[in-house]
């Protein structure tokens, strides 16, 4: 097996993480594989580690999801710099699908974040050199909804039996290779959780060959937008809840004005000849809300963003929903279309209307530059020259380039996320000085919870509330003593 394949190919991959919050948390461990279009594998299964940096601390109960401390990530891990660089690398082959089990709803943003504080283009994986990204969760979901008759559908009364009150079908990866009889040696060990998410793939095509086709051929946001543009749609999201068989049956209202990879939907279960009796501060008022925003008894609109470049189930066949289905999801095709009909009466108003809100929307205030991705817009020409520089520059290179000021950025962000960049790969390249100011910087961020990072007199809380629920867990013990120590070797490093 070689990982100089050329071809399209999927590149199989899971992070397990320090945290849940996608841009602030790190990640530990990383997994992937190369398989060519017919998942055959191309390359051998690698797992890469992150060494941490001074600057952040571990959530402590992630650690016992996952097993993996962060001693572990310092003996065996790469600098971050070099962890990003491999996974960027393996993202941007061409013609590469980068794919997972709710990568889109997790490991891509964490990717994102990485390439960002490693001065790695964020976004060429998902369009650049014929690569791009896709998702099995959505699909699953929609395979379970729509067809699914070959694949076994694990409860959660099974899974769970000391959780009777949930009800239903049970989505998590671990329980569904289970009853299917795919491999899963450890749930939350990143390989094996590539490798389950390969069987499940082969599964869902083996059972349903043509769904299967028919999403891999129909999930670029060029078709994407062209099934809305055409509708009405089928749109399936696990957002929607299983109850419903997580579908909308829905109609394309207009396109975001400030972002135009989004598009705002209607619910094709609802009348939209009531907007008509509304004023137009009604209308306005019951966009886009939540619930427990509006007084009791006012429901808001039935109208949804739906993300054209995040590879939705999106299919402008409404036929694809059988009566069964239909009937057993309370949906109603027939209603669906007249609704679609009067909805195209009434649009100008709720174009207007939603043009409106779009505008009106406050920018959020810029965050620390460490989650500051989406706080400017992509890099110059020139910044993009010297990211370039940054990342071919040996830390010693780098470091003297700092010191003659001979590398600088328009963009100020970046000029503040050099710094760190060096201070948390090759703290041994800081001047006295900047050793100095980094110091500041951990000491702000782990004694004062500066940009809500978790303190260490918090994480030592956190520690011994888990402590004492795992009292008859050996393994959870031996974790959480690892984070002690680390915690407490933090806290010398920001005291000194």
């Amino acid at each position: 097996m070689s990982n100089t394949y050329r071809g399209p190919s999927f590149y199989w991959y899971d992070f397990e993480t320090f945290g849940l919050h996608r841009r602030k948390d790190r990640p530990a461990q990383f997994a992937g594989m190369r398989t060519d279009m017919a998942f055959n594998p191309v390359s051998q299964g690698e797992v890469l580690y992150a060494k941490p940096s001074t600057d952040y601390l571990p959530k402590p109960e992630s650690c016992l999801v996952t097993g993996i401390t962060p001693q572990e990530c310092q003996a065996k891990g790469m600098a971050e710099s070099e962890f990003a660089g491999e996974i960027w690398s393996k993202f941007n082959q061409p013609e590469t699908i980068s794919i997972g089990y709710n990568t889109l709803g997790f490991d891509d943003e964490v990717s994102r974040f990485l390439f960002w504080r490693n001065f790695l283009d964020p976004y060429s994986h998902q369009w650049k050199n014929g690569c791009s990204r896709w998702d099995i969760f959505p699909l699953i979901c929609a395979v379970w909804a729509l067809r699914g008759n070959g694949i076994q559908w694990p409860l959660w009364k099974d899974v769970d039996p000391n959780n009777q009150e949930r009800d239903g079908v049970c989505f998590k990866l671990e329980y569904l290779s289970q009853a299917n009889g795919i491999t899963h040696t450890h749930a939350h060990d990143a390989l094996s959780d590539v490798e389950a998410t390969l069987g499940l793939a082969k599964l869902i095509q083996q059972t349903e060959p043509r769904l299967w086709q028919w999403a891999l051929d129909n999930r670029t946001k060029a078709a994407v937008k062209a099934a809305v543009e055409k509708g009405p749609v089928v749109w399936v999201s696990p957002k929607f809840g299983q109850k419903h068989g997580f579908i909308r049956l829905a109609s394309m209202i207009s396109i975001n004005a400030q972002k135009t990879n989004e598009v705002f939907m209607w619910d094709l279960m609802h009348d939209p000849e009531k907007l008509a009796r509304m004023s137009a501060a009604e209308l306005k008022s019951r966009l886009l809300v939540r619930r427990d925003s509006l007084s009791e008894g006012v429901e808001p609109l039935p109208v949804y963003r739906l993300l054209v470049n995040s590879s939705p189930f999106v299919c402008s066949a409404l036929k694809v929903v059988t009566p069964e289905r239909a009937e057993k999801f309370g949906l109603d095709l027939d209603v669906a279309r007249q609704n679609h009909a009067k909805l195209q009466a009434i649009l100008p108003m709720l174009q207007g209307a939603l043009l409106e809100f779009s505008e009106n929307q406050e920018k959020p205030m810029p965050s620390d530059v460490d989650y500051g991705l989406y706080d400017g817009g992509f890099a110059s020409r020139e910044d993009a020259s010297s990211m370039d520089v940054v990342r071919r520059s040996s830390p010693e290179r780098l470091a003297d380039l700092t010191a003659t000021r001979s590398i600088h950025f328009e963009d100020e962000r970046l000029n503040t996320l050099l710094f760190r960049f060096r201070a948390r790969n090759w703290p041994d390249t800081l001047t006295a000085k900047e050793a100095q100011a980094w110091r500041a910087f951990c000491q702000a961020r782990l004694m004062d919870g500066q940009d809500d990072a978790l303190t260490i007199a918090d994480f030592f809380d956190e520690i011994d509330r888990l402590q004492e629920n795992s009292w008859d867990n050996e393994a959870h013990q031996a974790v959480l003593e690892a984070l002690y120590e680390w915690g407490e070797q933090l806290g010398e490093y920001c005291a000194s």
